[in-house]
């Protein structure tokens, strides 16, 4: 498995199995990423050495070495789920030091260390209290809102997503307008947002906004319509 972990780029880090990490490493998967957990606790790699999906490092993700050894330094992405906000935040520092350019989401249960685990180098950082606590009363105020998005996202019988699209340089759809892009009318794409990089997000866009290298859109459709659009976009 080490062997085979050293020929990833681009994969995601899980550190922490635990209940929040079971259900990361799921969607990770469902979405198709490649995934590299790190987990000191035996019976949890076990039973991810199970899924032929994940890699596993057995350790403890304070330890750069298992970083490393889950190649921390190719990663897209790494998203730390510990029980510790300490360890949390030590793992944040090492993991930017390691990999000046990935994206690490880290996960917090006390709000004091949002602004140091930013500090240390944190895209963003999620309270699942919090993220629990606004499910809890959605589910009381808007049931029926929280219905269609979770027969959406999580329904067996269909691929309707929501996904984002990022303009790279050579597409050939820069200097149009999402009219003019075709998303709708050749993707069967609905454009939700678009995001130019140093602008807020605009929620249901003009269709006559442009786009621009480095745009990225938030769009609705089926899985394989989306990556037809991003072999293009």
């Amino acid at each position: 498995m080490n062997d085979s972990i050293q020929h990833l780029e681009k994969h995601y880090v899980v550190c922490g199995g635990g209940e929040t990490g079971r259900h990361i490493i799921d969607e990770l998967l469902h979405s198709d990423m490649q995934v590299v957990l790190i987990e000191q606790a035996p019976d949890m790699v076990d039973h991810y050495r199970l899924e032929e999906r994940v890699f596993c490092v057995e350790g403890d993700a304070t330890d750069d070495a298992n970083l490393l050894a889950a190649g921390i330094d190719r990663a897209a992405g790494c998203i730390i789920s510990l029980p510790s906000n300490k360890d949390t935040l030590y793992v944040t520092m090492a993991a930017r030091m390691l990999n000046k350019d990935v994206r690490i989401i880290s996960s917090m249960t006390d709000p004091k260390f949002e602004p140091k685990l930013k500090k240390a180098g944190a895209n963003r950082v999620v309270s699942p209290n919090f993220i629990g606590a606004l499910r809890i009363a959605s589910e009381m105020i808007r049931p029926t809102v929280v219905e269609f998005l979770d027969t959406m996202l999580r329904s067996s019988r269909g691929n309707l997503r929501i996904r984002q699209i990022v303009v790279t340089a050579n597409c050939p759809q820069i200097g149009k307008s999402l009219a003019e892009s075709g998303l709708d009318r050749e993707y069967a794409l609905l454009v939700l947002g678009l995001k130019e990089p140093t602008q807020d997000l605009v929620f249901n866009p003009s269709p006559s906004a442009r786009l621009s290298p480095g745009t990225t859109l938030i769009v609705m459709g089926e899985e394989p319509d989306i990556a037809r659009a991003k072999k293009v976009f």
